[in-house]
């Protein structure tokens, strides 16, 4: 894999991250009721605090939908993705030991998950494949 894939999808985690932050961090989890979106970091408000709305109060099951989708990309969901995600880089950048399996077994073993994880960071960088800077050689 080259350094250039990886280092485009850690770019992109540190968009993810940072926007996540910004949005309220690991002490916000939001819930979608009707066409709002609200925090529920508090389970004992009787209302929690309306974080956004849909664009037009008392909306459209289109609003509510989309005010759904929202609440599921709440901004302790993306940490935990974008954690999860470097996770992965890190197995696949980690340096390789100088030592080799024994057996043909083990190296074939070996070889096959460091290809596995390429393939999964590949399908990761694919997502982001309308940015500028995606390389068309990165899709799986």
């Amino acid at each position: 894999m080259s350094a250039a894939l990886v280092a485009f999808l850690q770019a992109r985690l540190d968009e993810q991250e940072a926007a996540a932050v910004a949005a309220g961090g690991t002490s916000e989890s939001w819930q979608a009721w009707g066409t709002g979106i609200y925090s529920v970091a508090s389970s004992d408000d009787d209302a929690p605090p309306l974080v956004t709305t849909g664009p037009e109060v008392g909306g459209s099951d289109e609003d509510a939908a989309r005010a759904a989708h929202i609440a599921l990309h709440d901004p302790a969901q993306v940490l935990r993705e974008v954690e999860a995600t470097r996770g992965l880089l890190e197995q696949y950048t980690a340096p390789e030991t100088g030592e080799r399996p024994s057996d043909a077994l083990n190296r074939y073993v070996a070889s096959t998950q460091r290809m596995a994880v390429e393939m999964a960071v590949r399908h990761l960088a694919q997502v982001h494949a309308d940015h500028p800077d995606y390389q068309p050689e990165w899709r799986p």
